[in-house]
C-alpha cells in the first residue's frame, strides 16, 4: 500500500523540490497534499488522511512543532520529520520528545531523506501490522462475547476492555449496508467514540456488529447522528437489540436484533430503515388452521384465497418466526393436498422442497395461490386402482342410501380392513370422511342452483334427520345451510371437482 505524505512549508521552492528529490511512489508514498503554513496543514488533516508529514520548523503563526503537536492532540496517528534553515538544539530536543523520525537541515541532502523515508515506511508498516492484528484479536473477542462463548481466558481479556464489574447497560446494534457504505459507518461509529464493533461481509453487502454502552437517551443521539439517513442509498437497515443491564446477556440483545433484522427481511416489511424488536413468539394459529380446513370444505376460491391472506397477514402482524411460517405453510398446503388429492409424488415433494428452502414470506403465500388455482384450473383427474374405484363409484351412486365401509366391502368381496386402508392410502381421507363431503357437496350445489329447503335437501343426501345434517353441514363448513345459500347463491367459484 502507499502512505500519504503532506508536506508543510511557507516557501514553494522547498515544497517543490521535495517532491521531487526521490521517487515518493517508488518508496511507497504518494504526495497527497502540500501547505504554506500549520493552519492550511490542520485544516487538509481534518479531511484527509495523512500517514507522513514533513514540516518546516519555522513558520509564521504557529511553529512546526507546534503543529504537530496540535495535530497529535487530535488524537491523529502519523510520522513526522523536521525541517530548519538552521540547527538549534531546543527545536531538536522538542522534536525528538515528540517523536520525530528525524531533523532534517537545508538544503535536504538526498540519501539523508531516503535514509528518513524508509525508517518512516518501516515505523508506518509495523504500525499497521500490529493495528491488523489487533483488529482481528478485537474481532473474535467481541464476536465470542455477543454470541455466549466467553470462556475463563477471554473473560480476562473482555474485562480489560470493558469493565465487566461496571453497572451499565448495553445495546447490540446490527447494521447491515453496502460494501460501499462500510467505511461511513465505521467512520461515524470512531467519530462518535464507539470502538465496540466488528464487521463481516455478506456478498455486496457488509453486517456491522455494534455493541452500544449507555443508555436508551444516549442510544438514541447516537441513532439520530446516523449519516445513513441523509444518503440517496436506501438500502441500509439498523436493527436494534433490547436493551439489558448486565454484560452477561449480551448475547440475548444479539439474538434480538439479529431476528429482528432476519424477520424484516423475510416479510419483505417496508417502512423505517431503523427496526425494534416487537414480535412475539407467544401465539396460536391452531384456530385459524382449523377454520382453513372448513374453508376448504366450502369450496370457493375466493373465500379460500381471502382466508389464506388473512392467515399470512396475522403471521406478519405478530411477526412469526420465519420456521413458524414455513411450518404453518406446510400444515395447509396438507388440508389442501388431503382435500384435493391433486399431485402425484413427485410434484408432492416439489411443493414441500420449495415450502422448506423458501426465504420470504411472500414466496410461501404464493406456492398456497398457485395449489389453489391448480386445482380450480385443471379440475384433477384422479387414477386409483379399480378397488378404489369401485368404492367411489359405489358412493356416488348410493350416497343417499345408509351406506357403511363394512356393507360395501361384502358386496365388492373384499376384506373391510384391507378395503378401508386401500381407500385411505389412495384418496388420503377414511370411507367416512369421503362420504360425508361428497355428501356436503351434493348439499352445496342443491343449496346453490335449487329452491329446495333444507329438509328436502337432507333426505336428498341421505340424512333423515334435518336437524343432525344441520350440525355436521355446520360442522365441516363454519357455516348453517342457511348461511351457507345466503353468503354464495349469487357469487360461487367451485374449486376443485369431486
Amino acid at each position: 500500500m502507499n502512505y500519504n505524505v503532506l508536506l508543510v512549508d511557507d516557501e514553494y521552492m522547498i515544497v517543490n523540490g521535495l517532491k521531487k528529490i526521490i521517487s515518493w511512489e517508488a518508496e511507497g508514498f504518494s504526495i497527497k497534499g502540500t501547505a504554506r503554513n500549520a493552519k492550511e496543514a490542520l485544516t487538509l488533516m481534518e479531511t484527509e488522511s495523512i500517514d507522513l508529514v514533513i514540516t518546516d520548523i519555522t513558520m509564521p503563526e504557529m511553529t512546526g512543532l507546534e503543529f504537530i503537536e496540535a495535530a497529535q492532540k487530535e488524537a491523529r496517528q502519523f510520522e513526522f520529520m523536521i525541517l530548519s534553515g538552521y540547527q538549534k538544539f531546543d527545536f531538536l530536543k522538542g522534536g525528538l520528545q515528540l517523536g520525530a523520525i528525524n531533523y532534517l537541515m537545508k538544503p535536504v541532502d538526498k540519501l539523508e531523506l531516503l535514509k528518513s523515508v524508509k525508517k518512516a515506511k518501516k515505523r508506518l508498516d509495523n504500525r499497521n501490522q500490529q493495528e491488523t492484528r489487533n483488529d482481528l484479536y478485537s474481532e473474535i473477542l467481541l464476536s465470542q462475547w455477543v454470541n455466549g462463548e466467553i470462556d475463563t481466558d477471554s473473560y480476562e481479556e473482555l474485562d480489560q476492555v470493558v469493565n465487566t464489574a461496571e453497572k451499565a447497560d448495553w445495546t447490540v446494534l446490527l447494521v447491515e449496508v453496502t460494501r460501499e457504505n462500510k467505511v461511513k459507518v465505521i467512520k461515524w461509529l470512531e467519530e462518535q467514540q464507539q470502538s465496540l464493533f466488528f464487521s463481516r461481509n455478506l456478498g455486496d453487502k457488509s453486517l456491522i456488529v455494534h455493541i452500544f454502552k449507555g443508555g436508551k437517551y444516549q442510544l438514541n443521539q447516537l441513532l439520530t447522528a446516523n449519516p445513513l439517513q441523509t444518503d440517496e442509498d436506501d438500502s441500509w437497515l439498523i436493527s436494534v437489540g433490547e436493551t439489558v443491564s448486565d454484560w452477561e446477556d449480551v448475547p440475548d440483545s444479539y439474538e434480538k436484533a439479529n431476528q429482528t433484522l432476519q424477520r424484516y427481511k423475510f416479510y419483505e416489511a417496508s417502512g423505517s430503515n431503523v427496526l425494534y424488536s416487537v414480535f412475539s413468539d407467544d401465539f396460536d394459529l391452531s384456530a385459524d388452521i382449523i377454520n382453513f380446513n372448513k374453508t376448504l370444505m366450502v369450496g370457493d376460491f375466493t373465500t379460500i384465497e381471502t382466508t389464506i391472506a388473512e392467515i399470512f397477514a396475522k403471521t406478519q402482524k405478530i411477526g412469526a418466526r420465519p420456521e413458524d411460517v414455513r411450518h404453518i405453510t406446510f400444515m395447509l398446503f396438507m388440508d389442501i393436498y388431503r382435500r384435493f388429492n391433486h399431485l402425484d409424488e413427485e410434484e408432492y415433494q416439489q411443493v414441500l422442497d420449495d415450502i422448506n428452502h423458501s426465504s420470504n414470506a411472500d414466496k410461501l403465500h404464493e406456492i398456497l395461490s398457485i395449489t389453489v388455482r391448480q386445482i380450480t384450473r385443471e379440475k384433477m383427474a384422479y387414477d386409483y386402482s379399480e378397488n378404489v374405484q369401485n368404492v367411489i363409484d359405489k358412493i356416488r351412486s348410493e350416497y343417499t342410501s345408509e351406506l357403511t365401509l363394512k356393507c360395501v366391502a361384502q358386496s365388492l368381496h373384499l376384506n373391510v380392513m384391507y378395503l378401508g386402508q386401500l381407500f385411505k392410502k389412495e384418496t388420503k381421507k377414511s370411507f367416512s370422511q369421503y362420504l360425508n363431503q361428497y355428501r356436503m357437496k351434493k348439499a352445496q350445489n342443491l343449496l346453490l342452483y335449487s329452491d329446495d329447503n333444507v329438509n328436502e335437501i337432507a333426505d336428498k343426501i341421505g340424512f333423515n334427520n334435518s336437524t343432525y345434517f344441520s350440525q355436521i353441514f355446520k360442522k365441516m363448513n363454519d357455516l348453517t345451510p342457511k348461511e351457507f345459500r345466503e353468503k354464495y347463491k349469487h357469487h360461487y367459484d367451485s374449486v376443485g371437482e369431486e
